[in-house]
């Protein structure tokens, strides 16, 4: 019997994924647990293991398809097995010809709940009680097909605005539809696209919708404000274009929420580090563990921010919302992008255990291996600079979070004491960018001197 080939769902939050590359192609043959295609999440790229040994029968998505998890993407089974019938691409959002939608319209049935995105919904909605409201599963999802889910992700619409015509009160593919002509109607621009042209000083006048009845969306505003910052082609000469990873797209999409909700101030304090710095030396010298300065650092932090609620707290509408952990997130570089592994409860590890948990988790997210769940959690974020020789920046944050600290080079410099004699230290900035809607400059500023205390008395890090 073939076995199917299904988009994991790697993460509690992965709604799709992005198909990269087949590493096996029809007929070949591949062992249980062999690699055997590439995809990328919003977050991550990784591997796909072949969870049972057989030859690849049918191969349905392609390199560079979205495809929601747990969808079938292909087929393993015996050497000139049949596969069943293949669904119908779904790629061309906009129609009724999902495989979910076709099969039931076909046999003039509605689609069955047991198909829907969300099926495990609370049973008395429409279809029990007659009203359009609907279905909301107990982990807060909307109940759609899949076909209907995706078209809302591509044209940027709430599924909980959209009124469901399903059987079992789930959302259809035309019910997004319907939704998405009326929003069109309503107004020429998203809201997102209006906010974001206001603040780039883009004309909407000037813009060219590409949604629906011309509609401008936030992709349209991006374009042209880049145009209007590009130097001419007969100066510049050809450019070269490349498709947005879903990394890539990732941090463009929260980098611009921070920019557009938060009003960030940064606060800069220098900070001597030369007892730390000796007291690492002398701590490698005696142990298995090779500390970085940045285990010291992350230590520091991770007790600093439990002192200071106020930076672990974030808005939710119109409260305050403080977590009670410390789940730091620790910024990694990767190739042409960003990650943000989450290292959860940093305050209760202690040093040996917090600099074995950081690059664990740094290996993982540099080798492609870090998991989406990973990813998630942070309620305070350390980015480290110093390694390139950055003096001071301005780091951004990392919605919801309110706060980061941006951590610049230790560099030698020659100081005057009180009594006017001279020494060399050695001496770093510390840059923390706080939302001014949640943190005051004056609890930024005793935030960092309470991490500047633990720092420059390094004992009181590890006790």
């Amino acid at each position: 019997m073939a076995y199917e080939i299904i988009m994991p769902k790697a993460g509690m939050a992965m709604e799709t994924g992005t198909v990269i590359q087949w590493f096996k192609q029809v007929g070949d043959y591949v062992e249980s647990g062999e690699p055997l295609l590439e995809i990328e999440t919003d977050k991550v790229s990784m591997e796909v293991e072949a969870e049972t040994s057989g030859y690849v029968l049918s191969i349905l998505r392609e390199p560079g398809e979205v495809v929601p998890v747990i969808e079938t993407i292909g087929y393993l089974g015996e050497k000139g097995e049949q596969v069943p019938d293949a669904p119908t691409a779904s790629g061309g959002a906009g129609t009724e010809d999902s495989a979910d939608e076709t099969a039931a319209q076909s046999s003039g049935k509605e689609t069955p709940a047991s198909d829907v995105s969300t099926a495990d919904f609370d049973r008395t909605s429409s279809a029990e009680t007659g009203s359009s409201s609907v279905p909301v599963s107990q982990d807060g999802k909307i109940a759609a097909t899949p076909a209907a889910k995706r078209l809302a992700v591509e044209r940027n619409i709430d599924l909980a605005d959209v009124s469901a015509s399903g059987a079992h009160g789930e959302v259809k593919l035309r019910d997004v539809e319907h939704a998405e002509g009326s929003a069109a109607s309503q107004s020429p621009a998203s809201p997102l696209a209006r906010k974001m042209a206001e603040s780039e000083g883009v004309r909407l006048e000037d813009v060219e919708g590409s949604g629906p009845a011309g509609r401008v969306m936030r992709r349209d505003v991006v374009a042209a404000f880049a145009r209007t910052r590009e130097i001419e082609a007969g100066e510049a000469g050809p450019a070269e274009r490349t498709a947005m990873s879903g990394m890539r797209k990732a941090i463009r999409d929260r980098m611009l929420e921070s920019h557009l909700t938060m009003p960030p101030v940064t606060l800069n304090a220098k900070v001597d580090v030369t007892e730390l710095m000796e007291f690492r030396a002398r701590l490698n010298a005696e142990s298995e563990i090779r500390f970085s300065l940045n285990d010291f650092i992350l230590k520091a932090t991770a007790k600093a921010v439990k002192e200071h609620p106020q930076v672990r707290t974030a808005i939710d509408g119109d409260e305050l919302v403080t977590w009670a952990s410390v789940h730091l997130g620790m910024a990694v570089a990767v190739e042409n992008g960003l990650m943000v592994p989450v290292i959860p409860d940093a305050d209760r590890l202690t040093l040996s255990e917090l600099s074995v948990r950081a690059r664990d988790l740094a290996d993982k997210v540099k080798a492609g291996k870090i998991s989406p769940d990973a990813l998630k959690g942070g309620t305070f974020t350390v980015t480290n600079l110093g390694m390139f020789g950055i003096h001071s920046f301005t780091p951004i944050i990392n919605p919801p979070q309110s706060a980061i600290l941006g951590v610049n080079t230790a560099d030698q410099e020659l100081v005057m004491d009180d009594d006017g004699a001279v020494s060399r230290r050695y001496r770093m900035m510390l840059s923390l960018t706080i939302d001014h809607r949640v943190i005051d400059g004056a609890q930024g500023a005793q935030f960092l001197a309470t991490l500047r205390t633990l720092l420059e008395k390094p004992l009181t890090i590890v006790v």
